[in-house]
Formats: structure tokens, C-alpha cells, sequence
């Protein structure tokens, strides 16, 4: 038996890690810096080409998940301006006043082109480490050209690598992705199966939910820049391609599924207190998630899955489990809790026929290609950004979060500059080189990175003096290069900490190569250097010009209880009217999880900040949780649209949908804190439908004292008892959310 701790499985997160998006590029951009480096050392050349290696690992750092002509266009922009600041700063290094100047101006305004979006920034970030690796160059002015030029040599070396790679393989980032995608989605669904448990504490659960919901929306948009953006999907037409099409769909589709699971779970424990019928639910759910698992796992690895129908046996066993215990346990004052039980049974359902479809379409086969029924309008599914120069101009100002950053950036990189030129020590452009890598535009994430770039560096300087002080062998040692540099470089977006640490492992290997010397002073120098440059770093992230989460909440707030009211109207009118095209509906609920993400993520890095610049914690997390409950119960409406409004449609729902849109509204208004005085007309909105269901539930009652247990009432209450409860939690939810908007408007 694979050992586990706290239910991880240690065997198939490695399986996940080695077929994983992170290790392939982990290892394209090892073999882009290595292979050159390799051949020029076996030629005696690495001291004179040195840049070559450099330069393909640069713009390797540049090559970050998207479109292939996204990537192209950025790696040959990351090229070219490589160039240009080697041949700036090459001639001008001599002059530390000119180099000061060109330093605080270029960090500046590389800084700043981050406003066009993550590659941009990146691209940006990658100039100003080939600006600040610059610096310390001693050759003779004859080198500052061919320097150069081997730096773009590298670089295009690299491009050619990684456009050669894509040619071969052109789905291989859509399937891990995807892979990912899915696996973190059986996280979720594992994580809401300890709702299910006996004295559960809610709050810890949300907890654990929201940063998992974060990262699922993270992986949903990086997959809609690949898919909707990629010309293979839009335009050409291949089976796989439209199978990872449809697979990314129904993923998206999986989730929202995953979230109508939402229920009232107190009550559900009230109701169910006697046997183990909840816990038999809570096994079943974690099958489901087990099955995700393993389907994320071959999507990720690129082999079809295996339908091995142990979850459709689970769930017949679960069903008659429910049907024995209602035939034992029904009574009317438990009536309620067997509906909502029965229609989570039909949502667990649900997702296994979605699991089902999946299997399938994991053998790209021609069967699994016709029953592609649809086609997605991708041009509403993705935002373009346009590189227009007005931006720049709108954002020139202290209101501007990049504008304060990149002021932060340069000034502290000016700081070092000057520090280090009195330093009898080191390597100054190591304290540039962290100052770069740590600052960020949240203070939470510049804090976080100082920290882990610390302990990152003292445990690689350990490491890499224990293994230059144990081993002589040169071959040993590049072959421990190697692995460090993937790890390294594999670990970078998911490990910071790790990937410091065995990057500065490599980094003292490579200079022990380049440069064979006093391995004990090289580790020193990099530790003083390094807390030196974090000293620098989280002093301004914390003085200088910082924007506090606190500043900016209101503003998450109020997008996410606009995206609400639109995601609910859009669904609550089919009950009562015409039913939304399904890209609307769709655009309404991607926009909503979207907001949603976005608050939640607020919210994490909110907690990470200093005390006295936080104000009322408690009641912003509860205003978090309340918010994915109330985008939870919206979803599980948003199924029911589908399954029941079209049997159920009534105009008394009418009035209800008015009542929620009001109070929803009432919730814009004070997210802007005005409109307090926004009141609910319609306060008997529920009355209506209230009745209605009383009639019946009335009905059934006599009918189980009559020993009548199948009935046309029975079918007819439970569809509208089980749309009733989802409007009346959505706005009881609601009104929490406002009551907590209330005590906030004059704290934010």
C-alpha cells in the first residue's frame, strides 16, 4: 500500500509533477542554457561566449504559456531588446554616473510596460536582469559587440528550440494545462466532501475552498488564452483539436456542476442525524473526485483513461442506501431534507456522466469526435489586449498601482546601485539581481518572495558548500548542475523557496567551472549580497508608495456584485420567461467566477499585510465566503435552469427574481458606499410561490399518511420546492451580504 499523509498520494503527485506543464519547461529551458554551454566548454570557448548560455536562458524566462504567436512575438521582442540594453549598458558601464541614470530610467520603464499583461511584464522584468548582469562585466570595450551578439545568438537559439518543440508536440501545453485543471477541480470536490462530516466546521472549509477555486480560475483563463486565441482551434479543424476543445468545456461546465452541490448542509445534518447516510455520500463524492483525478492524471500524461464503472456501481449502491433509509426514516417533518438529499444524489449523477464523456474523449478517437455537437463563439470567451500608448499616458500617476511600482523598482535598484559601489564585497549585481526578482506590486507577494528568497538562499549556499567541499569530480559536479537547474527552473512558479535554493546551488557551480576559486567567500558573498538586496526590498514594499489591499477592496466588491446581479438575472429569468442563449449564459457565469476569483485573491494577500493597515479581517472573510456561497447557490439555479425551469416555469417566480435583483442592487450601491436608502419594493416577492408549494407539500403530507409514496404531487413538489430553496438561500444569502456591507462602509 502507497503510505499517505493527510490523504495525499505520494506515488501519483509525483506521476502528476513528472508529466506536469512545470517539469517539461523546467527542462526546455535546462537544455536551451545547457546544451550551448556544453559545447563551448568542451571547446575551451565558455569564458569568451559565456553570453550565448546567457542569453538563451533570458529569454527562456520570457517564454511563458500562451498562443504560439504570442510566444514567438515575445520571445523575438525579449531578443531584441536583450540587445539593445547589452550595447547601452556595454558602452556606458565605465561612467557610474551615466550607468545610474540609465539604470533608474530603464528599471522604470521597464517596470511600466507591464501594464500590457504578464508577458509584457516578463519580457520587461528579463531586460532589466541583462541591464543589471551588465554591470559587473570587466572585459575590454572590443567585447561589448560580440557580447552582445552571442546574447542574441542564445536567444535565438532558444526561440528556435522552443518553436521546434511546439511543432512536434502542438498540443502537449493544452493537455497539461488541462490535466491540471481537472485535478484541481477533484481537489475541490474532495475539499466539499468534508461538508458531509459529522461536526464539520464550516468556516475551515471555505477556507481550504477558496484558495483551490483561485487557482482553478487561473488554470480556466491560461486555458482560454491557449484554446480561444490559438489559430489550430479557431480556424483549423482537427479531431484532437476539437476534442480539447470540448474537454475544456465540459471541464468548465464540470466545475459549475461541482458547485451545485451547494445545499444547506446544517440542515441536511439536522435532518440526518440517525445511520451513515451522509457519510455514504461523502464516499461517493470522493470516488468522483478519485476519478477526476486519474482522468486530469492521463490527460496530463497523453494516454486515453480507462472507465473501470466502479462509480456508477457506488452510486446504485448509494441509491438504494437513500431508498432503504427514506422507506425507514420519512417522515413530513423530514420531507424537506429527502428532496435536497435526492437532488444531490441527481447532481452526483450528473457529474459522472460528465466523467463518463471525458473517458471517452480521451481516446481522441472518430466516435468520441461526433459527439462534438456544438461550436464555441471564443471571441466573447477571452479579452485582447491592445498595446495602445494611451494606456501608458492614463497611468502615468500616483492613482496607478504599476505607476508606484515601477517608481519602487527603480529607486531601489538605484539604492543598490549606489550601495554597492561602497561595498569592499561581492558581487553588486547580486543585490540588483534581488531587488529585481523580490519587488512586486502587492506588498503580500513582495513579502512572501523576500522571505523565501532568504531561505532559499542560505539552504542552496549550505547545500553547494557541502557538495563543492565533498566532491572533486568535475563530471559528478556538472551532472548535479544539471538537476539542480531543472529543479530550479521547474519549481520557479510553484516553489519559490525551492527553486532559489537549488538555483543558488547552480549558480556556485557555474562559477565554480567558469572560475574555479574560494567556493567559501562566493557562498558568503551571495548570502550578504542577497540580504542586502531583500533589506533594501521590503523596506520600500513597506514605505514607499505602497497600495494596500484595504484601498482597493471596494472596488473587487463592487465588480463582483455586478457580475452577480447579471449571472442571476440571466438565470432567473428563465424560470418566469424565455431562457438566455447559452453564450450568454456562459459569458454571465465565467464573468462571475471571475470577480469572484479576483476577491478571493484580494483577500489572501489582505491577510499577508502588516496589522494596522487591515481593518475589520474578520468581516471582509465572511463577505468572501458569503459571496462564493451566494456564487455557489446561483450555479446550482444556473443547472436547474437547464433540468427543471422548463417544467416548472411560473410567473410567481416573477416577483422572487425581483425581490433577489433589489437586494442585490442594494448591494452595488453600498460596495460604492452610497445608496443605503435602496429598498426592496416588493418585500411579499416570495409569497406567491410560498403558497404554492405549501399546497402541495400540504398534499404530500396526506398522501404518506395515506401510504401513498409515488404520486404526481410528489414529482411536482419536488421541483418546486427544490427551485424555491435555491431563490430563498440566494436571498438570505444576499441580505448577510448587505448587512456586512453595512458595518464595512464606514471601515473601508
Amino acid at each position: 500500500m502507497v503510505r499517505t499523509i493527510s490523504g495525499m498520494n505520494y506515488v501519483t503527485e509525483f506521476k502528476k509533477f513528472i508529466t506536469g506543464q512545470y517539469l517539461t519547461k523546467g527542462l526546455r529551458i535546462t537544455v536551451g542554457a545547457i546544451l550551448p554551454a556544453w559545447i563551448l566548454y568542451k571547446f575551451n570557448l565558455l569564458s569568451v561566449g559565456i553570453a550565448l548560455p546567457l542569453g538563451a536562458l533570458m529569454v527562456s524566462l520570457t517564454d511563458s504559456p500562451g498562443p504560439i504567436h504570442h510566444r514567438r512575438n515575445g520571445m523575438l521582442a525579449s531578443n531584441i531588446l536583450n540587445f539593445v540594453v547589452a550595447l547601452i549598458i556595454g558602452y556606458t558601464r565605465n561612467y557610474p554616473w551615466l550607468l545610474a541614470i540609465e539604470l533608474t530610467v530603464l528599471s522604470f520603464f521597464f517596470s511600466f510596460i507591464g501594464i500590457y499583461g504578464n508577458r509584457t511584464n516578463a519580457i520587461g522584468l528579463i531586460a532589466i536582469i541583462v541591464i543589471v548582469l551588465n554591470i559587473d562585466v570587466y572585459y575590454a570595450q572590443e567585447r561589448v559587440i560580440s557580447d552582445a551578439l552571442f546574447m542574441l545568438g542564445g536567444g535565438i537559439w532558444y526561440m528556435l528550440l522552443s518553436l521546434l518543440l511546439y511543432s512536434l508536440k502542438p498540443y502537449r501545453l493544452i493537455q497539461q494545462a488541462l490535466g491540471e485543471c481537472i485535478m484541481l477541480t477533484a481537489s475541490y470536490l474532495k475539499t466539499k466532501s468534508k461538508l458531509y462530516k459529522t461536526n464539520v466546521v464550516y468556516d475551515e472549509v471555505y477556507k481550504e475552498l477558496l484558495p483551490l477555486q483561485i487557482s482553478i480560475h487561473h488554470q480556466q483563463e491560461q486555458l482560454r488564452e491557449l484554446l480561444f486565441k490559438a489559430r489550430r482551434f479557431t480556424s483549423e479543424s482537427t479531431t484532437r483539436g476539437r476534442i480539447l476543445l470540448m474537454m475544456f468545456v465540459d471541464s468548465v461546465d464540470l466545475f459549475e456542476q461541482v458547485m451545485t452541490s451547494q445545499q444547506n448542509y446544517k440542515s441536511l445534518h439536522d435532518y440526518f442525524k440517525e445511520g451513515n447516510l451522509l457519510e455514504q455520500f461523502r464516499q461517493l463524492i470522493l470516488e468522483a473526485a478519485n476519478e477526476l483525478d486519474k482522468i486530469g492524471l492521463v490527460i496530463q500524461s497523453g494516454f486515453p483513461s480507462r472507465d473501470t464503472d466502479s462509480l456508477n456501481m457506488l452510486i446504485k449502491e448509494t441509491e438504494e442506501a437513500f431508498v432503504a433509509y427514506r422507506d425507514t426514516f420519512l417522515k413530513p417533518d423530514n420531507l424537506e431534507g429527502f428532496i435536497s438529499l435526492k437532488h444531490i444524489l441527481n447532481s452526483i449523477k450528473d457529474i459522472a456522466d460528465r466523467i463518463k464523456r471525458l473517458h471517452k474523449y480521451t481516446t481522441y478517437s472518430s466516435e468520441a469526435d461526433k459527439e462534438i455537437k456544438h461550436e464555441i463563439d471564443a471571441e466573447h470567451f477571452v479579452s485582447r489586449q491592445e498595446f495602445d500608448p494611451k494606456l501608458l499616458a492614463e497611468n502615468f500617476s500616483l492613482k496607478s498601482n504599476i505607476f508606484r511600482h515601477s517608481l519602487r523598482v527603480s529607486l531601489c535598484i538605484l539604492a543598490g546601485y549606489i550601495i554597492a559601489q561602497f561595498l569592499p564585497f561581492g558581487h553588486g549585481y547580486w543585490i540588483l539581481l534581488t531587488i529585481v526578482t523580490i519587488l512586486k506590486p502587492a506588498y503580500s507577494i513582495s513579502k512572501k518572495r523576500n522571505v523565501e528568497r532568504l531561505l532559499g538562499t542560505l539552504t542552496g549556499a549550505g547545500a553547494g558548500f557541502l557538495l563543492l567541499y565533498n566532491v572533486q569530480t568535475d563530471t559528478v559536479l556538472f551532472g548535479v548542475m544539471i538537476i539542480v537547474m531543472i529543479i530550479g527552473y521547474s519549481f520557479l512558479q510553484i516553489q519559490y523557496s525551492i527553486s532559489v535554493a537549488a538555483i543558488t546551488v547552480y549558480v556556485l557551480l557555474a562559477f565554480h567551472f567558469l572560475h574555479p576559486a574560494d567556493f567559501k567567500s562566493l557562498a558568503t558573498d551571495r548570502v550578504i549580497d542577497t540580504a542586502i538586496g531583500s533589506a533594501i526590498s521590503f523596506t520600500a514594499a513597506l514605505f514607499f508608495l505602497p497600495r494596500w489591499e484595504q484601498e482597493q477592496v471596494n472596488e473587487y466588491i463592487h465588480k463582483l456584485m455586478e457580475a452577480n446581479l447579471k449571472y442571476f438575472s440571466t438565470v432567473a429569468r428563465a424560470f418566469y420567461d424565455a431562457a438566455p442563449e447559452i453564450n450568454v449564459y456562459k459569458i454571465a457565469r465565467k464573468d462571475a467566477y471571475v470577480a469572484l476569483a479576483n476577491l478571493s485573491d484580494a483577500f489572501q494577500r489582505l491577510l499577508s499585510e502588516p496589522k494596522n493597515k487591515t481593518k475589520q479581517a474578520q468581516l471582509l472573510h465572511h463577505l468572501v465566503v458569503g459571496n462564493h456561497m451566494l456564487t455557489s447557490h446561483i450555479a446550482t439555479l444556473g443547472i436547474y435552469m437547464q433540468s427543471l425551469a422548463p417544467r416548472y416555469h411560473s410567473d410567481a417566480f416573477k416577483p422572487v427574481a425581483d425581490s433577489i435583483e433589489w437586494q442585490m442592487q442594494m448591494a452595488i450601491a453600498l460596495s460604492q458606499n452610497s445608496g443605503g436608502e435602496v429598498t426592496d419594493p416588493t418585500e411579499k416577492g416570495f409569497a406567491q410561490i410560498r403558497d404554492i408549494v405549501q399546497v402541495l407539500l400540504t398534499q404530500r403530507v396526506s398522501e404518506l399518511r395515506d401510504g401513498s409514496v409515488n404520486s404526481n404531487v410528489r414529482k411536482t413538489l419536488s421541483g418546486f420546492k427544490t427551485i424555491t430553496d435555491q431563490f430563498e438561500l440566494i436571498y438570505t444569502i444576499t441580505i448577510d451580504i448587505n448587512n456586512v456591507l453595512k458595518k464595512l462602509k464606514n471601515v473601508i
